[in-house]
């Protein structure tokens, strides 16, 4: 691209968009948010494809610090460092050793904030009756926040699936995308919920929210619904239960296709 007299410019769009050389198929994410500091801590290993032989791996990365990060295959592990470029809000996990094309996991530990901007992983807050003030986290990603939360190829077409694991004080609820598939107590006042892998999608689409909620009883409208509230209001729920059965019903007989998903839950952030 040029100005108006001809001249390149210095960015482009492409400058912003990822390369094409590594492309993700899968992530696992376990992530320990801290309520009261404000920040969490993570790690996140990819499935990815290596198309071409490559030494460095870019991806999206924002408001993050990745402290740790390796290739695997097949029993061989190669260390990489992190260079962060946060103007074009990426970072390049630079190899000691060109990756061979083909299947490889990456594995990277980060830890980042809980902001207060109603976007990526943030922090939100809200009073109850008797005036005392509630603490949850929660993700806004559309379009290009989900970088703010774990490292990740932000771009609608770099599709994937995703299997969650939160781990959260004992007496907070969480929630993501899937189902819930185990729950355990891990010590120190803390549990890890796990939840189903999900359908391959983008990554705005991710989600996971943390806090004091409670659910209403799922309704079948073609796929488990449930309305998440703060306590004390699930008098107010009953018509989010009616128009939501009705919306799922109503798409899953225009387009002749079910819900993807193994549940669905609508959720009432106090923002």
């Amino acid at each position: 691209m040029r100005d108006q007299d001809g001249a390149p410019l210095a960015d482009t769009t492409q400058d912003y968009r990822l390369p094409k050389n590594v492309t993700p198929k899968r992530y696992d994410i376990r992530l320990t948010p801290d309520l009261k500091a404000f920040t969490f801590q993570g790690e996140v290993n990819i499935a990815v494809v290596v198309n071409e032989a490559a030494d460095d791996v870019v991806l999206n990365a924002l408001e993050l610090e990745i402290d740790k990060v390796t290739a695997e295959r097949g029993g061989k592990s190669v260390v990489a460092k992190a260079e962060l470029e946060a103007s074009k809000e990426r970072a390049h996990l630079r190899f000691a050793e060109k990756l061979a094309p083909g299947e490889w996991t990456l594995k990277i530990a980060f830890r980042g904030i809980l902001n207060d901007k109603l976007h990526g992983f943030y922090r939100s807050q809200y009073q109850d009756a008797s005036g005392k003030t509630h603490v949850a986290a929660t993700t806004q990603f559309e379009s290009t926040d989900a970088r703010r939360a774990f490292p990740c190829w932000d771009e609608p077409e770099l599709k994937a699936s995703y299997k969650v694991t939160l781990v959260v004080d004992e007496n907070l609820a969480a929630i993501s995308n899937g189902g819930q598939e185990s729950e355990r107590k891990v010590g120190g006042g803390k549990k890890e919920v796990v939840f189903k892998e999900t359908i391959a999608m983008s990554t705005y689409l991710v989600a996971f929210i943390v806090g004091e909620f409670d659910a209403t009883a799922p309704v079948d409208a073609g796929t488990p619904l449930r309305i998440v509230h703060v306590p004390g209001k699930e008098s107010l729920t009953s018509w989010a239960r009616q128009i939501g059965a009705f919306s799922l019903k109503y798409f899953a007989d225009y387009y002749g296709l079910k819900y993807p998903g193994d549940k669905l839950d609508l959720i009432a952030i106090p923002d």
